[in-house]
């Protein structure tokens, strides 16, 4: 029996089924498999590298193209304000009271594409889009252009003209009585301030005089800021230079600045158009000015049926006292001006496939604004018993002795900003 279950137990091994397997089939099969999964990954990266980098580039080519289409509506804002200001130089004359339709050459804004106006045709409509496709521009921009010079120049605070220090120095201290008397939280708030200390020290960041306004020496009012940047440069005594730098006066508070700084500018005209600024700067010419007031103001300059744009100041002023205004301060002082606007700021917006590039620029009249000055020193030395020279007009009206000859070639860019 024992024998027996010997030689069955040695068949059994000896069968073929219980040979160990001698082939690789198995472990080739999980190489392959992994060799498949490795390129799978660098198939994937490869494509992801490729894509970031595909997104990447034509994401800088379409802000190119936005930046080239902002720069075209930059380019033919500077056309439309030299062909505004040859017309103000050939016709504005003639128009007189009427010249003030010269101003819808840069007042409107502009935008490519053209809108397509509702009452326009199918069939006109279908040609517009067909044009408009047809052409080279494939981005689209728009683009705006301000007055700029109607505004108070905080530059003027160390003006030649010291008619026009004073001037600037009572508009500004207008601005924070002004919201003194509207805003009651801000009148408790800053019920201790002396604004007109901190006027005094943006003045004193131009001045050439080593005394304050506000007397000691002003160096010592800027020893923080000194000691901030490691220097011994503050105040620099130069003018502002952008209106960002009005941040390092000391006093000045982000609330004053937020006040002041739709109300300012560095590249005034030395006089305020009542036919064009805004409503901010109107409330700033005298204390006693109102809301009531400076909405029938923009109402009349607006409309014909109401009288339209104002012709001087004596019609200002008389239009003013009608609406119930008593006028504190000196209103022959203001420096109120009627001519033709040129200083301007011009904002260009490009946009392609969904990114955008925005110009900004400031162009300034040197000329006229020269002038201006100069009505003003001539002004001061009358006053102070000398003779002004012969054709200066001796006041601070717009009126001249002699023309303004209009600047040769494109407008005089002094302010570029791009982003």
């Amino acid at each position: 029996m024992v024998k027996a279950l010997v030689k069955v137990c040695r068949l059994r091994l000896a069968s073929p089924l219980n040979k160990p397997l001698n082939n690789n089939r198995g472990i080739a099969l999980m190489v392959a498999i992994a060799c498949v999964m490795m390129i799978m990954y660098f198939a994937m990266e490869v494509s992801y590298d490729a894509n970031v980098e595909y997104l990447v580039n034509s994401q800088g080519l379409n802000r190119v193209k936005a930046y080239y289409a902002a720069k075209s509506g930059m380019q033919l804002s500077l056309l439309r304000i030299k062909i505004y200001q040859q017309a103000q130089d050939k016709f504005g004359a003639q128009l007189g009271a009427n010249n003030a339709m010269l101003d819808q050459i840069w007042q409107f804004p502009f935008a490519w594409p053209l809108p397509i106006p509702d009452e326009m045709s199918v069939v006109d409509k279908d040609s517009f889009k067909k044009l408009v496709k047809d052409s080279s521009m494939d981005a689209s921009y728009i683009v705006t252009i301000e007055d700029e010079g109607s505004k108070i120049d905080i530059n003027d605070l160390n003006s030649p003209s010291k008619t026009l220090q004073e001037i600037t120095k009572t508009q500004l201290l207008n601005i924070f009585e002004q919201k003194k008397k509207s805003d009651e939280e801000f009148a408790r708030k800053y019920s201790n301030v002396r604004f007109e200390e901190l006027i005094n020290t943006i003045a004193d960041w131009g001045s050439s005089k080593s005394q304050s306004l506000n007397g000691g020496d002003k160096r010592s009012r800027f020893s923080e800021l000194n000691q901030e940047s490691q220097s011994d440069s503050y105040p620099p005594n130069r003018a502002f230079r952008s209106l960002a730098e009005m941040h390092m006066v000391p006093g000045m508070t982000d609330e004053f600045y937020d006040l002041l700084a739709s109300r300012v500018t560095i590249y005034g005209m030395k006089g305020i158009n009542p036919n064009i600024a805004s409503k901010e700067v109107l409330k700033s010419l005298d204390p006693g000015m109102t809301d009531e007031a400076v909405s029938a103001i923009i109402k009349r300059r607006n409309d014909a049926n109401e009288g339209g744009p104002f012709k001087n100041a004596e019609d200002f002023w008389a239009f003013v006292q009608q609406k119930g205004v008593r006028t504190e301060g000196k209103t022959d002082l203001v420096p109120l001006i009627f001519e033709s606007v040129f200083n301007f700021k011009i904002r260009s917006t490009g946009e392609f496939a969904g990114a955008t590039r925005e110009i900004t620029a400031i162009v300034m009249d040197f000329n006229k604004t020269a002038a201006k000055i100069k009505t003003y020193t001539d002004k001061d030395k009358k006053d102070a018993g000398g003779a002004p020279p012969p054709g200066s007009g001796g006041g601070t009206g717009a009126k001249s002795g002699t023309k303004i000859p209009l600047a040769k070639g494109p407008p005089r860019i002094v302010y570029w900003n791009e982003r």
